[in-house]
């Protein structure tokens, strides 16, 4: 059974249990599947069949949802688009999946499908029926299965070293394989759906909790890149298990922190995946008070989960640079040589069961990548080359960086030659470079350099048009020629470093305490030597990550919590003041959280 047979299992034994929460409805296993079935037989009308790939464009929750099942049903290929991508991106991952259709309002090159219908729509409630949950569609049967276990079910994409994303095959047992994994521990579970639909991660959230019979508590969009608002969603919803990257979970555990009064919240789990796991006293402290185990996972998505380390005992005696952990069961790890034989040291291959496809429409790349593996019982077995290197220890594989230039920005994998490649392709730069540093936390963040007539504001809109906002560069600086070294290649070593100024922006002194709070805030959140009061927050080098970060300090230094989305909103500190103080008198005045926010929208700025 590969997984739509093990989901229609579920909804045998659990037709009226909640699948999934969305926006206030609750929408429950036989209401998901019976959406489904019908979009899938949409999906075969118009000729998909085995293997057939389908890109869907839907908005996170019930519609990305229901199009997910229904493509899978259909025996085609889920290929996920995320929204926030650049068109231009899309398109090309749309052309080089060879999607036949897409489901959505665009679709991006080849015929769109818009679904007809989608759970928890209507208002009239029916007779035993939550209100807004919308009334059962009409029961129609299943498509007949097509698939089997090896068949792709899924193209993730990811960065390419060559300046285009590649697209990773999926088939069925790879994600299958996982889910068993996350199904582990008995009894069904309330799962955030908080993992970008393009992060092969939401597949292990998404199947890890409907094949137990669990529910998914789908997290806006808005709300993935505020803490202030995930706490809120967390505490309402009751969820019990949480997948993000690291670097959220700092952010996550700093909102908590912050808060006067605390959420009670009814954690139990916390994965962390995506990068490297650093655990602070902040992330103690949080789960200390959450009661939440915590658990690190890895593996690239050409095998997708490898490895996890559920880490021992209370928060005080996790490690704060903890192992990768062991793999899981039917995947193999070794340590390679560059001549394939074992070492303490070196290279990770991955094999067994959870090995892709490989990558598609790139059969060099593939053979590249993807080779026999010679430690296999079966004939023809491959393994995956990694690029990771690490030694093991008696808790498992110990990181220690990569044998090429590839990094991971807020838990995605990043190649920086395929952000140069972009910048290098604007008509008015001569020459191009991007490279990768560390943040002061351990984060990995890009920076960019040209040589060129535009500015650094131009060539970052330039970017943002054409990269996912994880691969944008932190920071563009214009220069008159980039140094070389002896061998006449980019001396990156020598690039200028990031703090030093090189905005557009002549420089503005803050004019009182507030402000120069805010400019001491945005300095050491970005890491940048001056900040004046007119310096954009985009341009100093902030995303969402850091935009959090800085709606947590406001809450420190002046009392008042602010949607992060303010902060790029307002996007100086000079506009920034300004809403602190509409949200200090607004606080004196006795008004709630909620009554502050609403005044600090942008509807209410008049």
């Amino acid at each position: 059974m590969d997984l739509v047979d093990r989901f229609h299992q579920q909804v045998g034994r659990t037709p009226d249990a909640v699948a999934l929460v969305d926006d206030g409805h609750r929408i429950t296993y036989r209401e998901l599947d019976a959406h489904a079935d019908r979009l899938a037989h949409r999906l075969r009308d118009h000729g998909i069949g085995t293997e057939d790939v389908v890109g869907s464009a839907l908005p996170r929750g019930r519609q990305a949802l229901t199009g997910l099942l229904a493509i899978m049903k259909a025996g085609g290929v889920y290929l996920p688009l995320d929204g926030s991508y650049p068109h231009d991106r899309l398109a090309h991952m749309v052309a080089v999946s060879g999607a036949r259709l897409v489901l959505g309002p665009d679709g991006f090159g080849v015929p769109a499908l818009p679904p007809e219908a989608e759970p928890g729509t209507s208002a009239e409630p029916g007779p035993g029926r939550e209100p807004g949950a919308g009334p059962a569609p009409a029961q129609v049967a299943a498509p007949e299965r097509l698939s089997s276990l090896d068949a792709v079910l899924c193209v993730i994409f990811t960065s390419g070293s060559t300046g285009r994303p590649k697209g990773i095959g999926l088939p069925s047992r790879t994600i299958e394989n996982v889910a068993d994994w996350a199904m582990r521990v008995p009894g069904p579970r309330v799962c955030a759906q908080f993992c970008s639909l393009g992060f092969d991660m939401s597949l292990q959230e998404i199947f890890g909790t409907l094949l137990a019979g669990g529910s998914l508590v789908t997290v806006p969009e808005e709300t993935r890149k505020d803490p202030f608002l995930l706490l809120d969603l967390l505490e309402r919803e009751n969820v019990e298990r949480l997948y993000l990257s690291p670097s959220f979970l700092r952010q996550l555990a700093g909102a908590h922190l912050s808060r006067p009064e605390r959420p009670r919240l009814a954690l139990r789990e916390v994965i962390a995946a995506g990068e490297p796991l650093r655990v602070t006293d902040e992330v103690r402290r949080f789960l200390t008070e959450a009661g939440a185990a915590l658990e690190n996972q890895y593996g690239p998505s050409e095998t997708h989960q490898a490895t996890a380390n559920p880490l021992p005992g209370g928060p005080q005696d996790w490690a704060t640079d903890p192992a990768l952990g062991t793999p899981i069961p039917d995947v193999t790890i070794h340590l390679l040589d560059d001549r394939l034989r074992p070492v303490a040291e070196g290279e990770v291959y991955i094999g067994g069961r959870g090995v892709a496809r490989g990558y598609v429409g790139q059969p060099a790349l593939t053979a590249e990548r993807f080779v026999p593996d010679p430690f296999a019982p079966v004939p023809g077995a491959l393994m995956y080359r990694t690029g990771d290197r690490a030694h093991r220890t008696p808790d498992g594989l110990a990181f220690l960086g990569r044998v090429d230039d590839q990094i991971k920005v807020r838990g995605f994998r990043v190649e920086p030659a395929e952000a140069e490649a972009v910048l290098a392709a604007h008509p008015e730069v001569k020459e191009a470079a991007v490279v990768a540093r560390r943040t002061p936390e351990g984060a990995w963040r890009l920076d960019g350099y040209a040589v060129g007539p535009a500015s650094s504001a131009t060539l970052r809109a330039y970017l943002a048009d054409r990269l996912p906002d994880h691969m944008v560069p932190a920071t563009v600086q214009t220069l008159d020629r980039l140094p070389l070294n002896p061998n006449g290649k980019i001396d990156r070593a020598a690039l200028p470093a990031p703090g030093d100024r090189h905005l557009d922006t002549p420089y503005t002194a803050p004019r009182n305490d507030q402000e120069r709070v805010l400019c001491a805030v945005f300095a050491e959140v970005l890491d940048v030597q001056q900040v004046g009061v007119d310096d954009e927050f985009m341009e100093l080098g902030g995303n969402s990550l850091s935009a959090a970060r800085v709606a947590t300090r406001i809450l420190g230094e002046f009392g008042v919590r602010l949607p992060v989305s303010l902060v790029f909103r307002e996007a100086t500190v000079r506009g920034l003041a300004v809403a602190v103080e509409d949200a200090v008198l607004a606080e004196i005045e006795g008004l709630g959280a909620a009554e502050v926010e609403a005044l600090l929208t942008p509807e209410n700025d008049a």
